[in-house]
């Protein structure tokens, strides 16, 4: 049941993505990341009830973890802008292979072959299919692009730790609505603290009607409650849940192809077959 889940919030977090880049043509990404945690969060208030009952030592876990991402998120915006786009998709991969590693030595979970291979095939097809779509343009890449990747990977990874460490003792909505509102609490901190250097509010009424960022924080919102319901699952893995997840990239870029009209799609296509495979290893 939880690698059904994941596929889910793959599906979901796949046309997540395709509509980030859709709202990125009207508006700029940091304005569409507050107004889309902002939305997920609003969603997520429909958990309120369940989310007062838990225990305040959770609190600043949750904090932490939003604080965390939040950061990562505003510092992968600025390194987008400079950096290498297929150096910037790899950082999942990265993530990927971090919480396989961290899954094995913090909560001792076990794999066998065939779950390896499949993982191994992912990872490949995945960063292949990233550099397949990055590739296209080129920049400057320095050490400080790499340093901050790879912080956005262990960030990444960390939050996977957290995500099973919380669901073990917490419900699906309980994590999802602490979650939601200390991403979007530090989400409005990094965005306040640009506004304040530039000197202007930098949500415009052309912003809040482009309609393409809402479904972000609706396919974010249903996303990340599928996720969590997965890592409830009695016998869930992060191992394998955390490789699942880049079968997101495999949707983005597919359908993406088709709206957006890029090129090489046979190719991304072959090598998303390629990706499927593994994620049939790991199914068995």
């Amino acid at each position: 049941m939880d690698i059904i889940l994941t596929l889910f919030y793959a599906t979901f977090i796949g046309f997540y993505n395709i509509f980030k880049k859709l709202a990125t043509m009207k508006s700029k990404e940091s304005t569409i990341l507050v107004i889309y945690t902002t939305t997920t969060f609003i969603l997520t208030l429909l958990w309120l009830p369940f989310g007062l009952s838990i225990p305040a030592s959770f609190i600043p876990i949750f904090a932490l973890k939003g604080f965390l991402l939040a950061t990562s998120w505003f510092l992968v915006l600025r390194v987008l802008k400079t950096a290498d786009l297929s150096l910037v998709m790899i950082t999942g991969v990265l993530s990927s292979v971090l919480s396989f590693i961290l899954g094995i030595t913090i909560f001792h979970e076990t794999t066998n072959a065939l779950q390896i291979i499949g993982s191994t095939i992912i990872v490949l097809g995945v960063a292949i299919i990233n550099f397949i779509n990055g590739n296209r343009e080129k920049k400057e890449t320095k050490l400080i692009h790499f340093v901050v990747l790879f912080l956005s990977a262990l960030i990444s990874s960390t939050s996977n730790v957290i995500d099973k460490y919380t669901t073990t003792h917490l419900t699906p909505f309980q994590t999802q609505f602490w979650f939601a509102m200390f991403v979007a609490l530090f989400s409005w901190i990094y965005f306040g603290i640009e506004c304040v250097k530039s000197k202007e509010f930098l949500i415009k009424k052309e912003d809040l009607k482009n309609w393409r960022i809402y479904p972000i924080g609706i396919l974010l919102f249903i996303g990340d409650v599928i996720l969590f319901f997965a890592y409830k699952v009695p016998g869930s893995k992060m191992i394998t849940i955390s490789i699942l997840l880049q079968l997101k990239v495999v949707i983005s870029i597919i359908v993406g192809a088709f709206i957006f009209k890029e090129e090489k799609l046979f190719t991304k296509i072959s090598v998303s077959l390629f990706v499927i495979a593994g994620a049939i290893l790991i199914a068995l």
